[in-house]
């Protein structure tokens, strides 16, 4: 079933990536499983204090830098974890997502391609060393940067000044509802992200009118 509205839009000259869960999958409990061996928590309360707390959101934002996330993050758990070492339990999640570099290098050849992500500063620099595919696109907006996260509409009206286009000529793609759903208030297209092949057959489905 195709995941694009009935009315296929015309003249797409942007086309904005989410970058997690559709260039790139991941797993927040991996990092609560790995930890749980350095503290006296179990994974689902380790979860609890950094995911369901404010405390990601924060790094996020960019409202703390990276030591204060360690050290709020370690206090927190009682695990005496060094930056470096907890670094690097933060940052090994990410695989990417089957069949979507070759999508993306397709569509470069076309159309400016912008990344627009709630992410922090430690998974983005990790993600940019690890995935040659994301030097195809030509600008990055980021929540830790922008200073706000999805569905918030600064963000959105952040993507829309970096991409230099009307709304009506961007097209955003997301593996999260709402936030296709507050791009498409904003003027914009969307597709909701499930696999690179049903993106595929989307994008086609939108190129064709």
């Amino acid at each position: 079933m195709s995941t694009i509205p009935e009315a296929a839009p015309r003249k797409i000259r942007v086309i904005i990536f989410d970058l997690g869960k559709v260039i790139v999958d991941f797993d927040h409990r991996t990092i609560c499983k790995r930890l749980a061996g350095y503290c006296r928590l179990t994974p689902d309360e380790i979860y609890e204090r950094i995911f369901t707390s404010t405390l990601e959101d924060r790094f996020d934002e960019g409202r703390i830098t990276p030591e204060q996330f360690h050290a709020e993050a370690a206090r927190s758990l009682g695990c005496n974890l060094s930056i470096t070492a907890f670094k690097k339990i933060w940052n090994r999640i990410f695989t990417i997502n089957p069949g979507i570099s070759a999508l993306i290098r397709r569509l470069k050849k076309d159309y400016r391609l912008l990344c627009l992500s709630n992410t922090n500063i430690w998974h983005f620099g990790y993600c940019i060393e690890t995935f040659p595919v994301l030097n195809q696109f030509d600008a990055f907006i980021l929540s830790f940067t922008v200073g706000a996260r999805k569905p918030r509409r600064r963000i959105f009206k952040e993507a829309l000044k970096v991409a230099g286009a009307l709304p009506e000529h961007c097209c955003y793609i997301d593996d999260i509802p709402e936030y296709v759903h507050k791009a498409r208030k904003l003027g914009m297209h969307g597709i909701v992200f499930t696999t690179a092949e049903q993106l595929n057959h989307d994008i086609k489905q939108y190129l064709a009118h």
